[in-house]
């Protein structure tokens, strides 16, 4: 009977496509968890702010985006217990094969061995014609006593594998379990959080003052990216290609289609008109928003009124703002290139769900963006 020799070949290819596995979600989970602790900085920063009817809107809004990033990491976290799951479970399989395979050859060779009885099997192996054949027989007995042996050791040591396997099997079934418990938890959580922001929305759309006084601060965090702008100190980089020549030509910040150009807009929660400086994509939540052009991230980080943004600084007096942003990758002082991904889209200071809020800014004058984008 010939064994195939497959299960340390299969368990190296397993643990190595697994060790794969785990490094990919190893880093997005470190990227996630950077992520968390960022968001509970801005909570807390949020937290001490003054208050105000936006103020309160976007601790409820900076509440819902942590809870949402706690949420992809705990998936994330629940996805690579799985692979884990099915990579033991795949290894045991392969083990309990090549398991019953040495239990058949071993029983063969007791049977072999009883059948022919002790004299009979020297008297075959050893022959009784000339010392060749004795010789012979010899070497051929001592090659069936080693290689049972070591399947009698090989068969000892993955029982005892086997073991380990199933012990780390069940230790993994326990973190899947107690994590599913996390995120049903983080659902209500999320969904209480949705409706206490929707009765606070309400609110503030029946209550004429507290109507006006959003407004207020809507306009007057418009008026804070201005002045940002003006103050952030021009990133001098001789190589930079001038992004004024490409006007027209730029690819779109985010798929999606346009929800609201450029210029005053009625605001869609208070039905009142607002200054608009930049423009709405409808984007679907965790599309990726990308750099419109070369440049150096110059802010990234929580705003007034625009949530989580990144601005760009592509020199020549020219930025551009990405704002709503669930995630933001980059921090400032990093280089981008056309396309890079800046973050990924979310709702956070958004009154209308998930969307990119996208600014051009002209030597801090807000331009409109649909002159720069590439026609659709």
């Amino acid at each position: 009977m010939r064994l195939r020799p497959v299960f340390a070949t299969v368990l190296l290819c397993g643990y190595a496509g697994l060790a794969s596995g785990q490094d990919l979600q190893a880093k997005r989970s470190e990227e996630l968890s950077r992520e968390i602790a960022r968001l509970e900085g801005e909570l807390d920063r949020l937290r001490t702010q003054e208050g105000g009817v936006l103020g309160e809107l976007e601790r409820l809004s900076a509440e819902l985006n942590l809870g949402q990033t706690r949420l992809r990491e705990l998936t994330l976290r629940g996805d690579t217990i799985s692979e884990r799951i099915a990579a033991h479970e795949n290894l045991l399989g392969d083990l309990d094969r090549t398991q019953r395979e040495r239990r058949r050859y071993l029983a063969f060779r007791l049977r072999e061995m009883y059948m022919g009885g002790s004299r009979q099997a020297l008297h075959r192996l050893l022959g009784d014609r000339d010392r060749d054949d004795y010789r012979g027989g010899l070497r051929y007995a001592s090659f069936l006593s080693t290689r049972d042996a070591s399947m009698l050791a090989s068969y000892r040591d993955d029982q005892e594998r086997a073991g380990v396997e199933r012990g780390a099997l069940l230790g993994e079934q326990q973190r899947l379990g107690e994590t599913q418990s996390q995120l049903r938890a983080a659902n209500r959580s999320l969904d209480a959080g949705r409706r206490r922001q929707q009765r606070l929305l309400d609110g503030i759309r029946d209550d004429a003052v507290r109507r006006e006084s959003a407004l207020v601060e809507l306009r007057s965090a418009a008026g804070g990216m201005t002045d940002l702008i003006g103050e952030l100190d021009p990133v001098a980089n001789p190589e930079a290609l001038d992004m004024a020549k490409f006007r027209g030509l730029l690819d779109w910040p985010a798929e999606g289609e346009l929800r609201s150009s450029f210029g005053s807009v009625v605001h869609p929660r208070f039905k009142t008109r607002v200054p608009h400086p930049g423009i709405d994509i409808r984007a679907a939540s965790g599309d990726p928003i990308r750099s419109v052009f070369d440049g150096d991230v110059v802010f990234s980080g929580w705003m007034r009124g625009y949530g989580l943004t990144t601005i760009v600084d592509h020199g020549n007096g020219l930025h551009s703002v990405y704002a709503h942003a669930a995630v933001t990758w980059l921090e400032p002082g990093e280089r981008v290139r056309r396309g890079q991904r800046l973050g990924i889209v979310g709702e956070t200071g958004s009154f209308s769900g998930p969307s990119l809020y996208f600014e051009l800014r002209l030597n801090g004058r807000a331009v409109d963006p649909e002159d720069w984008l590439r026609p659709r």
